[in-house]
C-alpha cells in the first residue's frame, strides 16, 4: 500500500513538471519493442506506455518480430495514444507503412503528432472510425481507452447522461482500400470497442484477395459470433493469446468459438 502511494505521488510529480499546459508530455518509451520512440502522454494515466510495460502479456505472446517484416504495411485499427503504432513502425522500419484510424477527434489531435515528433514519413494517422461503412456514428468522447460507439453493442458501465459523444465518420474496409486509396494491410490490429462486428465482414474483397494477418480484440458477444463467421468465410485459423506459441485449440468456425463460453481478450487470426 505504501509503495502504492509513493508510486501515485512521483506521478503527479512527474506530471506537474513535464506536461504542458494541455496535460500532455512527450516521452520517450523507456523499454521494450518501442524503446526510442516519442509518444505524447497524460503521465497521471498512461505511465505505463512511457515505461514501455503496456499490454505486456500480449507481446509475450504474439510472435510480432516474426510476422511484421521490413517493407511491409500494417494497420492500427483503434489507435488510440499510438502505442501499437509506435511498435509497427519499429518492425516495418523506413521501407514499410503504417496507418492508424482513431475515431476520436480529442485523441486524433494528439496522436497525429507522432509521427512529427519522431520524423516519420511512412507513417498516417487518420480520423476515422472503422466499423460500418459509408456513414457516422456517435462516438463517446470522455472514457479516454474506452471511448467507442455509442449506437453499437458495446455496453457502458456509464450512464447514459454521464456520456458525452461526437459524430464520426465511419469506414468499412473495403471503402478504405478500394475508394479511399489506403495501402492494403500485411499486418492489422483491431480494437474498435465493439466496431468490429462490422469491419470483419464489410472488407470481403480485402481479406479474400490480400489475406492479412489480424490481432482481433473483442469487446461482445455479438463481436465474438461475428469472429466465428469471419473464420469461417474468410478461412483463417484463430488462436487464443495463451494458445499461439503451442498452437493448441485452433479455432476455424463458428461451432469451433461456440465451444469456449466467454469472450475472450483478444485473438490471433491467420489466413489459411
Amino acid at each position: 500500500m505504501k509503495n502504492r502511494y509513493l508510486k501515485e505521488i512521483v506521478k503527479l510529480i512527474l506530471f506537474k513538471i513535464l506536461s504542458d499546459k494541455y496535460g500532455y508530455a512527450n516521452l520517450t518509451i523507456r523499454t521494450g519493442i518501442a524503446k526510442g520512440v516519442i509518444l505524447r502522454l497524460d503521465l497521471r494515466v498512461e505511465g505505463s506506455y512511457w515505461l514501455g510495460n503496456y499490454d505486456q502479456w500480449i507481446f509475450n505472446s504474439v510472435p510480432f518480430r516474426q510476422v511484421i517484416q521490413p517493407g511491409q504495411v500494417a494497420w492500427d485499427c483503434g489507435t488510440y495514444v499510438g502505442y501499437y503504432t509506435a511498435v509497427f513502425r519499429t518492425l516495418v522500419g523506413d521501407t514499410g507503412r503504417v496507418v492508424g484510424f482513431e475515431a476520436s477527434n480529442n485523441t486524433y489531435e494528439r496522436v497525429k503528432k507522432i509521427p512529427f515528433l519522431n520524423k516519420w514519413d511512412n507513417v498516417i494517422i487518420h480520423n476515422y472510425a472503422i466499423g460500418p461503412d459509408h456513414t457516422t456514428l456517435k462516438f463517446v468522447n470522455n472514457l479516454g481507452g474506452s471511448n467507442g460507439p455509442l449506437n453499437l453493442s458495446k455496453e457502458y458501465k456509464e450512464n447514459i447522461n454521464d456520456l458525452r459523444y461526437e459524430e464520426v465518420a465511419s469506414c468499412g474496409i473495403d471503402e478504405l482500400v478500394y475508394e479511399k486509396g489506403i495501402p492494403p494491410a500485411d499486418f492489422i490490429k483491431f480494437d474498435l470497442e465493439s466496431g468490429e462486428e462490422y469491419a470483419l465482414h464489410n472488407g470481403q474483397r480485402f481479406f479474400l484477395e490480400k489475406r492479412p494477418i489480424v490481432l482481433l480484440e473483442l469487446h461482445s458477444q455479438r463481436t465474438k459470433d461475428a469472429a466465428g463467421l469471419f473464420f469461417e468465410k474468410y478461412k483463417y485459423v484463430a488462436f487464443l493469446i495463451d494458445d499461439i506459441s503451442e498452437k493448441k485449440t485452433p479455432l476455424r468456425s463458428a461451432q469451433d468459438f461456440d465451444k469456449i463460453d466467454y469472450v475472450p481478450h483478444m485473438v490471433y487470426c491467420i489466413p489459411e
